[in-house]
């Protein structure tokens, strides 16, 4: 049976020659200097002035939100429909989400939700690139609230042209094996803002004072990155073009081949230039789909939950987040790698389209327990 993961890593000649360098310097911690060298290359390539090479995008949050002050007492607004890690980091720091609905336009935050969720205890707004579409930050930036933009997922996106990265207070960016631009772990801190900058870095280095070895004056931490991390990383960010590309050709592949399937393609907005993290369908028929999936030896997932949904979250919800619990179950994604062989593609499209074959193959439905899918107002193959 044909085996196609859900994700692979591209690996070329040039992080193998980063990795050697390190290796051969015996430079393997964070002080090394392909931590800076990736550091300088992502800021410039994002337009920002600074980046914070950390261990993963958990702990960049994580990092952040301790960097900007925001602890007990304080309130942060987080999407309902995202992995955990915003709601995490902000519990981490002591903090409280609150959980904002998404819009069926494009599955980011919907503002009125987020009016809805504002009070007076309100320090930051999580604004999440979910699954590699920018949220309307023009919209946001009208509640006066710092932003804090997680592209975890949205390497090479773009929001009426400009770089997601760079269109908060401060950003950060995900390395997961599983995103489009990777060092197998990692994340970043991307800003602008001197001082942040500098607060941050003090704190990721044990809240040491800068310049005085061993003198602490703040409970700080150590999510660094080390050096043979940040030698793959460099690698990639100078892969950045043609990893991007290359998605967004298994997308489009994905795209063709799924033409007359009744499946919907997550939406796209038209101020947005989406970057391809997993290719997203959605559909009532989601447990037939990935049923089909496994018999053929594919690993196609559902994805998260609704934040709202997990036990842990349970004492923390306000208000109901409809359709975020609706694409929640619906939604599922296909394999998606930079270099995916169209012959899968192909394979994985056929298994799917063989869910709809009959229709004794029709189950009872994931979405049923929720707000049905076709009150989203999407349409099959939804590329708008």
């Amino acid at each position: 049976m044909q085996q196609i993961p859900l994700s692979e890593v591209s690996i070329g000649h040039l992080e193998r020659e980063y990795v050697l360098e390190a290796l051969a310097g015996e430079m393997l911690s964070s002080s090394g200097p392909h931590v800076k060298r990736f550091e300088n290359l992502l800021s410039g390539r994002v337009g920002v002035d600074y980046a914070i090479a950390t261990s993963s995008g958990t702990s960049a949050l994580e990092l952040l939100l301790r960097a900007m002050r925001i602890g007990p007492g304080d309130e942060v607004i987080v999407p309902a429909l995202t992995f955990a890690s915003p709601a995490l980091a902000t519990a981490l720091v002591g903090a409280r989400p609150v959980f904002a609905d998404v819009s069926s336009d494009t599955w980011t935050l919907d503002s009125n939700s987020v009016r809805g969720s504002l009070t007076r205890k309100t320090r930051a707004i999580i604004a999440v690139d979910v699954l590699g579409h920018p949220c309307d930050y023009d919209r946001l930036a009208d509640f006066c609230v710092p932003i804090i933009e997680d592209a975890a997922e949205a390497h090479g996106a773009t929001y009426k042209g400009r770089q997601v990265g760079s269109l908060g207070t401060a950003a950060i960016f995900s390395f997961h094996a599983n995103k489009a631009i990777t060092s197998g772990e990692g994340g970043c801190i991307l800003t602008s803002n001197a001082e942040l900058a500098e607060r941050a870095r003090k704190l990721n280095s044990f809240g040491m004072e800068p310049g005085h070895r061993y003198w602490h004056t703040e409970i700080g931490c150590n999510y660094r990155m080390a050096n043979l991390v940040a030698a793959v990383a460099l690698a990639q960010v100078e892969r950045w073009d043609s990893l991007i590309a290359g998605r967004r050709r298994v997308a489009a592949s994905y795209d063709r081949a799924l033409q007359g399937v009744p499946v919907n393609r997550r939406p796209v907005a038209d101020w947005a230039g989406e970057s391809v993290w997993l290719y997203t369908i959605a559909s009532d028929q989601r447990r037939a789909i990935l049923a089909q999936c496994s018999n053929k030896g594919i690993d196609a997932r559902a994805i998260w939950p609704s934040l709202p949904e997990n036990p842990v979250f349970a004492n923390l919800v306000r208000a109901k987040c409809p359709c975020a619990a609706a694409v929640a179950a619906s939604a599922a994604w296909l394999p998606t790698w930079s270099n995916m062989p169209q012959e899968s593609i192909e394979y994985v499209a056929e298994a799917v389209a063989s869910a709809f074959a009959s229709p004794d193959q029709q189950v009872e439905t994931d979405s049923t327990r929720h707000q049905t899918f076709h009150d989203l107002n999407t349409h099959p193959n939804q590329r708008h």
